[in-house]
């Protein structure tokens, strides 16, 4: 139940948007006196103490309740006093007829922040801020008129909301009945009915005590039913009509009605003050106090005036065209000096001005607000009202308004479109600032969206800037065009020159940053930290605009790529603050791209590929093509490190051919070097080992390459020490390919010891460990063919390798490939000499060693050592084996129990090597 009352000021509603903290607050009573939160019972609330206990109760327990019932039964008046006793935050929003759910939890989200908020992309992205807002801050959120929004809407908002709060509360009224389907969250669902006789005459008592004595319950309680609203109407003694709020309206005087028509085609309540110059020479105040005294105008504990919705809807109905007209103008003289939120004083003032038909004045007011809009995080709401003038007022300033709203919500194909269409429309003869501003804000966006020859002809159409940002914003442009066309060093030396020539600070550090990115992103690490120290140190005082974070966000990237991840760290926790005060969804995809770059460094790689792919969907959407291009870029470098080839070679190539479609051959070039992480590559090179190296996934990639070089090359010693130093390293399914890579250095080390089944368990553990990290199950295989496909046996040890070495001049090779001895120019076939090479193959396996006579019959005929059978047959082979040698300084001597290979110091001998896959 409620009343609106003077003396004592209490109303049904607070402001459509008011946020209050809470504490607790004495149990019910007959009289309620007012409190400074706003949301709370009325002056007389009787007869709900049943339903508000269960109320309070069961939000504790249940997060979101919706109280229904019919017009005036005290719906709103019960959500207020379960509002009183929240112990958190308390907002407050009434929903008015036309409200869409992005501006209702949009508003809340800015009244629980007291600040504006980030621009959101989707309901379901706003929906989860507020929630996580409400959790943080343990708030209730208070819906009245649930029923005003379209009927997706309203389950949206209770079940999307409702279903995601922990520690907040969602509380609704609503005249109907919201539809519950099977996997919808739990929430309290609460009809009320008419005030029982005995509330209802409590209920007349205390009106009596306010306003004096009435006869006439019974019949009033015959005709009302116990609802509140009724009940006051006949209190009011017009209770005896067909429509008793309609009668009681039109019986007001002249100056009751002037006040009242105001309040009713107002949507927000209006302080005394406010409603001062409504009537001349003090008028307005003993107007509300009539009104007040006819129960027609309610007043909040704020001490500010409104209607309920049943007085609204009668009112509206009764006011003639010139009242309607005098109302709206006094609305909007009001609401242009009232302290109210940006977004909700522009969106009352702009509907009084369209009711007013004053549509170019409204033209120009939503421009000149735009801005205010945008940085509110309103710009959905900004293309909303733009698109609400008629055609003919759709001037180039709207065009250009539009386009920078459509860019803050991330739609740069539809802003490039629109910007394309505007500057042609301007022509050359078009107003010169505008044309400037226009061309200023489309060379962004093109560059945004890959449209590189509209930038390069936009750019090359633009007069010398006459002003220092714009100057700034071409010279970036200019870089960044060039950049992106794969002129780096015509892009680097724009810049020198551009920094030689000026004393700007702002010039000199945004130079270095474009620098510093340009070099981050083209992989040339030695140039960076000169530039990036530079930046930092000239742009710490840069204002907080578009850019502001951009500083933070790339020396993040930057430090991580240099190891000093504290460093990065306190720069994104830096960039983040920053990005909560502008609330811009593009900065928030650069900010999100370099947290994964960052986390990638860190060595979290599952992590980080998740965090590209997700960021590189987000800007594929909304059309900023670079940042999906480097998303996809990292992402295809991610996957190779977890040797998920086949993947990020096939990403890699298609962000390459998509750049290179573009014209972007820089970015290109980028897809490019990415590959240097596939494994199958990196083996090829030399490995090395940095010992001050911290960033945890490149530390144990250098010792897993470098295990395996030496392990290939024989060096068992070095592998075994690499290869403990990289297990600690290589812990977690983001390090499954490097246990991969020190299994299979185990494997060729037994492979050259000639322990086979050791070699076997151990390429069998690679293939486990391979697979742990999801990599391709061909990986290990190819990786064993391509470092173990040959054996070459020389005068200090065995390694195994994938060509044959470059002889020299002077070098023996003995070649069991082609079956061939070369000697410098010398060349001897030993394809038709079957014995004797399988005699001399057996010797150079281990060269300076003796084979003992049995072991050389097996060699040759696969058979046991008979001396009777085979040593004279044995001699044979091994004089025509000594003819073969001569002049290339190779011996076969004979040692007793059998013979001995002794080999110059240039000797090697070749096999295919039987044990690769």
């Amino acid at each position: 139940m409620r009343a609106g009352t003077t003396p004592p000021p209490r109303g049904r509603r607070r402001a459509q948007g008011t946020a209050s903290r809470g504490k607790r607050e004495p149990r019910e009573a007959v009289a309620r006196t007012s409190t400074p939160r706003g949301v709370g019972p009325p002056a007389v609330f009787v007869g709900r103490k049943q339903e508000l206990q269960r109320l309070s109760s069961l939000l504790r327990r249940v997060r979101t309740g919706v109280v229904y019932g019919l017009p005036g039964v005290g719906k709103s008046a019960l959500v207020a006093a379960v509002a009183a006793r929240h112990r958190g935050p308390v907002v407050h929003r009434r929903i008015a007829p036309g409200d869409a759910l992005d501006s209702v939890v949009d508003d809340a989200r800015r009244l629980l922040r007291e600040a504006p908020v980030a621009q959101a992309l989707s309901d379901d992205a706003r929906l989860e801020d507020l929630a996580r807002e409400l959790d943080a801050r343990g708030a209730l959120f208070v819906v009245d008129d649930l029923h005003a929004l379209a009927r997706e809407e309203r389950v949206a908002l209770v079940e999307g909301l409702g279903g995601r709060l922990r520690r907040g509360a969602l509380l609704a009224t609503s005249r109907e009945e919201l539809p519950r389907q099977a996997t919808s969250p739990d929430r309290i669902e609460l009809r009320l009915d008419g005030l029982p006789e005995p509330a209802a005459r409590l209920l007349w008592r205390q009106l009596d005590a306010l306003y004096g004595a009435r006869e006439g319950f019974a019949a009033a309680w015959a005709r009302s039913r116990g609802v509140p609203f009724l009940l006051r109407r006949a209190h009011a003694n017009d209770a005896d009509v067909e429509e008793p709020v309609r009668a009681a309206l039109s019986s007001l005087p002249p100056d009751e009605r002037r006040v009242a028509a105001v309040l009713a085609l107002s949507e927000l309540p209006l302080a005394a003050s406010a409603l001062a110059d409504v009537l001349p020479d003090g008028g307005a105040s003993e107007a509300l106090r009539r009104l007040s005294a006819r129960l027609l105008v309610e007043t909040d504990a704020r001490g500010r005036h409104g209607v309920h919705d049943l007085v609204r809807e009668a009112f509206q109905s009764l006011l003639g065209a010139e009242e309607s007209r005098a109302a709206h103008e006094a609305l909007l003289a009001l609401l242009s000096r009232e302290p109210l939120p940006e977004v909700v004083r522009v969106r009352a003032m702009s509907r009084h001005l369209q009711a007013l038909g004053r549509h170019e004045e409204r033209r120009a007011f939503i421009v000149g607000e735009a801005e205010a809009l945008v940085r509110q995080g309103a710009a959905g709401e900004l293309l909303t009202l733009l698109g609400s003038l008629p055609p003919a007022l759709c001037t180039p300033d709207v065009g250009l308004a539009r386009a920078r709203a459509q860019v803050r919500l991330l739609d740069l194909r539809r802003a490039y479109e629109e910007l394309l269409a505007l500057r042609a429309s301007l022509g050359e003869d078009g107003d010169a600032d505008l044309r400037e501003q226009v061309g200023t804000v489309l060379v962004r966006v093109a560059l945004f969206s890959l449209e590189l020859d509209a930038c390069e002809r936009t750019l090359q159409s633009m007069p010398m800037p006459r002003d220092a940002e714009v100057f700034l914003q071409q010279l970036l442009a200019w870089a960044a065009l060039r950049f992106f066309q794969g002129r780096l060093d015509e892009s680097l030396e724009m810049l020198d020159a551009a920094c030689s020539a000026s004393e700007d600070r702002r010039v000199l550090g945004w130079g270095a940053y474009a620098r510093a990115l340009m070099c981050w992103i083209e992989g040339r690490d030695d140039g960076l930290e000169e530039p990036l120290n530079q930046c930092l140190s000239l742009l710490e005082d840069a204002p907080l605009n578009s850019r502001g974070p951009l500083v933070a966000a790339m020396s993040a990237g930057i430090l991580s790529r240099l190891g000093r991840f504290a460093q990065a760290e306190a720069a994104l926790a830096g960039a983040r603050e920053k990005l909560g005060q502008l609330g811009a969804p593009r900065l928030a995809l650069e900010l999100d791209c370099i947290a994964a770059l960052v986390r990638g460094e860190r060595g979290e790689r599952g992590a980080s590929l998740a965090g590209l792919r997700e960021t590189s969907a987000r800007a594929q959407q909304g059309g900023y093509l670079f940042i999906h291009h480097l998303s996809r870029v990292s992402a295809g470098r991610m996957l190779l490190e977890l040797g998920r080839r086949a993947e990020g070679l096939a990403l890699l190539d298609e962000a390459a051919a998509d750049a290179r479609a573009r014209g972007a051959e820089g970015l290109a070039r980028a897809a490019e070097s990415a590959r240097a992480a596939d494994v199958l590559r990196q083996v090829e090179r030399p490995s090395v080992v940095e010992p001050r190296e911290v960033r945890p996934g490149m530390a144990a990639r250098q010792r897993a390459l470098a295990a395996l070089a030496s392990a290939t090359a024989g060096d068992s010693v070095r592998a075994e020490g690499l290869l403990a130093s990289l297990e600690p390293l290589a812990r977690g399914e983001d390090f499954a390919l490097e246990r991969a890579l020190a299994h299979l250095s185990r494997a060729l080390l037994h492979r050259l010891a000639e322990r086979a089944a050791e070699s076997r368990a151990s390429l069998e553990a690679a293939a486990r460990s391979a697979a742990e990290g999801e990599a391709d199950p061909e990986l290990i295989p190819e990786l064993a063919r391509t470092l173990a496909s040959l054996r070459v046996v020389t005068s200090t040890g065995s390694r195994l390798a994938v060509e044959a070495p470059v002889a020299a001049s002077d070098a023996v090779v003995l070649d069991a490939r082609h079956h061939e001895l070369r000697a410098g120019a010398r060349s001897v076939s030993l394809a038709k000499r079957v014995l004797p090479r399988r005699l001399l193959y057996a010797l150079a396996r281990r060269p300076g060693r003796t084979l003992p006579k049995e072991d050389c019959v097996r060699a040759m005929w696969e058979a046991a050592y008979d001396p009777r059978l085979h040593d004279n047959a044995l001699r044979v082979h091994v004089r025509h084996l000594r003819e073969m040698l001569e002049g290339t300084g190779a011996r076969l001597v004979f040692e007793d129990p059998g013979y001995r290979l002794d080999v110059p110091p240039g000797f090697a001998f070749v096999r295919d090597e039987p044990g690769a896959p």
